[in-house]
């Protein structure tokens, strides 16, 4: 993109460096950005793609001929939202949301038409779509087959984003997980049902025709995700999904202890998932290699004996916001960075804070 005037970019979590062409890194790697200050009046973002000829292996975003945009970089993540879950027999209609750069979440309404518990979802660039609502404004716990409603906000006016039949989903089901290709497709699984369906992100409506064959299991599935595949997981079985080919396989290696040990997904080559417990009791997370599939090592949970989590997907860091550790549903945080896997538990402001508890809802984020 070019830009005519002077670029603010102070707000935004993980910006590009940024200044006169002569300033641009002298070893970039394939996707690297930089801010190109022109001069005072034009900006364009540029992207290495290490086409000698042009232009030194840098491109015009706007203008790109060659390379992709890396995978990290194409979605710059500066928001988080927490949807819905419960505390005791009670679910939620309430959203939060956590400005990224300060680590601050706050309460923006009731924005869901009906509550949540016990499910998943996924997120285009602006809506957050939530699968299986609670439509009978009735706690469902994670064996209780739900509806076919999903209902949505929009994370840029965070309000709620009035439901349209096309959202609905096919098949009822119990507490399912979803793998998600970016913002572009999810695919939801198991809930009590061996079928999966495909919902496109881009134009809010699900694919119908599409199903295949499943892992299933009737309390708890979650996933984890990255660029080209999804990782999906219950007590049914573990399964690994190309987004390229729609092909699912069965996942050799357990992927996580439990359902309710939920899946993290980043944008640094790792998944990660409870490495024991149930719907608590998870004191570690197992890491997984996209590259090799191979558990490279466990790490410590920054809180203890927990399950149920609502996890985010961050840029350079993740957060949780609300679990369950055997005392209760809590609304107890973190911030985990995933350069080092280690992680701040309860940051000052960053719990969510409405609600006595808040475990098992489903979390998005945008630019």
């Amino acid at each position: 993109m070019s830009v005519t005037g002077k670029l603010k970019v102070d707000k935004v979590t993980a910006r590009p460096p940024k200044g006169p062409k002569s300033a641009r890194p002298s070893n970039p790697t394939s996707g690297s950005l930089f801010l190109e200050e022109s001069d005072v009046n034009t900006s364009y973002l540029m992207v290495y793609t290490g086409v000698s000829n042009i232009d030194d292996g840098w491109e015009m975003v706007a203008a790109q001929q060659y390379g992709a945009t890396n995978f990290k970089f194409r979605q710059i993540i500066n928001y988080s939202y927490l949807a819905g879950g419960y505390k005791n027999s009670s679910p939620w209609r309430n959203v939060h949301k956590t400005v990224n750069s300060t680590d601050q979440t706050s309460h923006i309404g009731e924005l869901l038409d009906y509550p949540i518990s016990y499910t998943s979802g996924a997120c285009s660039k602006s809506i957050f779509f939530v699968w299986s609502v609670n439509d009978d404004n009735v706690f469902k716990g994670p064996a209780t087959i739900h509806g076919v409603r999903t209902s949505a906000i929009n994370m840029i006016t965070d309000t709620n984003y009035a439901h349209q039949t096309k959202f609905n989903i096919v098949y009822t089901r119990s507490d399912c997980g979803t793998m998600f290709k970016e913002t572009d497709f999810a695919w939801i699984f198991a809930g009590n049902r061996t079928e999966v369906e495909k919902f496109n992100l881009n134009n809010e409506s699900l694919f119908t025709s599409y199903a295949a064959t499943s892992i299933n299991s009737g309390d708890g599935a979650s996933a984890f995700s990255d660029e080209n595949n999804g990782y999906g997981y219950s007590n049914g079985g573990n399964i690994k999904m190309n987004f390229t080919t729609e092909t699912i396989s069965t996942f050799a290696s357990s992927i996580a202890a439990h359902g309710q040990q939920k899946g993290i997904s980043s944008k640094d080559g790792k998944g990660y998932a409870g490495n024991e417990g149930s719907y608590n009791g998870g004191y570690n997370l197992r890491r997984w290699s996209f590259s090799s599939d191979t558990n490279i090592g466990n790490v410590v949970k920054p809180h203890p004996n927990c399950g149920e989590e609502n996890f985010t997907m961050g840029q350079d860091w993740q957060y949780m916001l609300g679990n369950y550790d055997g005392t209760g549903q809590n609304n107890s945080s973190w911030k985990f960075n995933y350069s080092t896997d280690t992680g701040t538990n309860n940051v000052v402001g960053l719990n969510p804070a409405v609600n006595a508890g808040t475990s098992s809802g489903h979390c998005g984020w945008r630019e």
